[in-house]
């Protein structure tokens, strides 16, 4: 007798075609399941269902994997792409579950490598390409799909899989992450605006619908917050639409900041250290502690450099350290996601040269790293291969990473803490007094991803993913 059917919530988005009950009679002729009249394997295909073997009850979609003849596999294969539907995403997880997916919460909180929701019957990774190979795929009409990376995910239905044959999806617009909440669940994400910076623009031009931004006491998914005016002498307002909510009254107050799945911080020109008072500082790493993600650009390494986070590298944020010192700037290869971004920047036309990228206004705040911390992007002490080392300037890392809570092993860990050593807007706006965003906000940002932009996207996508030891390979949810 088969086990009770497992009911599948899924968003549709293509035609629907009725699904008959799992175990009832029409099903089991339909999928050839044992015992059912005429049943056979399917056309071209000489294969067996999974339960023919002696291996105790299936459950749900488990009663609709086959055994292929000759080695064969009943698969699905596509591409994941931002919401955007161009940008190929590295370590996105595809899975078909077999039991009903729990809601995602709203706010910081632990997503730790190595399981997921929904109970996965097959799951696997995104490579460099985006590429992803499901195996063994539950055969017939109505199959459920989803695809994830941290709290951005969307389910949809395959109308119809064959068995033992690859089923591609050809449409990367299926098989995209959510533009709206309409589509799937997109994280809470706070921005604050800066003169120096445009972090707000990133998610549009990732394609993010314009439907997503809303004041931040709006039903919307992004939220921003204007920084400080700069220079104090003679002050301009940092850019945000009229009547943002000023960030140093949202950054200290802990509750606030944990209504947020991510915290995205711009560059304000300066470290402005009368909005960051110790409290607020406490609160920033509270947020990330508690499973918040945290990223910091040039003068906010003032979050990190003092307090629980000074051990994580060597900081030496100064206003007075030079700017724009000379590269180029390497891609650290050392580990598995770092040979991954070199790969994927050439891939995506970023770069042109493996394991170099493009930095258009780096700065120098940061030397080295101290272990757990992960250096990502940096620049070597010589300009020029065969030069002797600057006497002056040190190895400096440009983009880090630490797990938090620090010192904890990392399945006691909940949130990560970036920061990125350079402003990252990429050039759509040279005058920092014009930045965006402004009233026309996000319809103000530019459409194109900058070569910098593109290797933000896929540290951005790295961020919102789940926790894991940076020095293993990512792998698919255990089932």
């Amino acid at each position: 007798m088969l086990g009770p059917c497992l009911g599948i919530g899924a968003v549709v988005v293509v035609a629907l075609v009725s699904f008959t009950a799992c175990g009832s009679e029409s099903s089991r002729r339909e999928f050839g399941e044992p015992g059912a009249p005429g049943s056979s394997g399917g056309a071209g295909s000489s294969g067996s269902l999974a339960n023919d073997k002696p291996k105790g009850p299936c459950e749900g979609l488990e009663c609709r994997q086959v055994e292929c003849a000759g080695g064969a596999t009943t698969s699905v294969s596509g591409v994941v792409t931002a919401p955007n539907g161009t940008l190929p995403l590295y370590n996105a997880i595809v899975f078909v579950p077999n039991a009903p997916l729990d809601p995602l919460a709203d706010g910081a909180s632990c997503d730790r490598c190595g399981s997921v929701s929904g109970k996965p019957l097959v799951s696997a990774v995104t490579d460099v390409d985006g590429k992803f190979l499901l195996k063994n795929v539950p055969v017939g009409k109505d199959v459920p799909l989803v695809v994830q990376v941290g709290k951005w995910r969307r389910e949809i239905v395959l109308p119809d899989v064959r068995e033992c044959l690859d089923n591609p999806i050809a449409d990367k617009n299926v098989t995209r992450l959510p533009r709206s909440s309409a589509e799937g669940h997109i994280p809470k994400i706070a921005v604050t605006t800066g003169r120096c910076d445009q972090l707000a623009c990133l998610l549009p031009k990732l394609g993010l619908d314009p439907s997503e931004y809303s004041a931040s006491t709006g039903p919307g998914r992004l939220h921003l917050y204007r920084g400080a005016a700069d220079p104090p002498s003679s002050p301009v307002p940092a850019p945000a639409p009229t009547g943002t909510t000023d960030a140093a009254t949202f950054w200290n107050d802990l509750s606030a900041l944990k209504k947020y799945d991510m915290l995205m911080l711009s560059c304000e020109c300066g470290e402005h250290l009368e909005t960051k008072p110790d409290a607020a500082r406490r609160a920033v790493y509270d947020f990330a502690q508690a499973g918040g993600r945290v990223f910091a650009s040039h003068f906010h390494y003032v979050w990190a450099q003092n307090g629980a986070l000074a051990g994580a590298a060597q900081w030496m944020g100064n206003v007075s350290n030079p700017e724009n010192p000379p590269g180029p700037y390497f891609v650290d290869t050392t580990f598995p996601k770092g040979a991954a971004l070199a790969q994927w920047l050439v891939n995506v036309g970023a770069t042109s040269t493996l394991g170099e990228i493009p930095i258009s206004q780096p700065r120098e705040n940061v030397g080295g790293v101290h272990a757990p911390t992960q250096r990502w992007i940096y620049r070597k002490r010589w300009a020029i291969p065969g030069v002797l080392p600057d006497p002056i300037l040190p190895e400096s890392a440009k983009y880090l990473n630490v797990n938090t809570p620090v010192g904890k092993p990392v399945d006691q860990q909940c949130g990560k803490f970036v920061f990125a050593d350079m402003h990252l807007y990429g050039g759509d706006v040279q005058d920092p007094t014009t930045a965006l965003p402004n009233d026309g906000f996000p319809g103000s940002c530019g459409k194109d991803l900058t070569p910098e932009e593109k290797a933000l996207a896929f540290l951005f996508f790295d961020l919102a993913a789940c926790v894991q030891d940076e020095t293993k390979a990512p792998s698919a949810p255990i089932k």
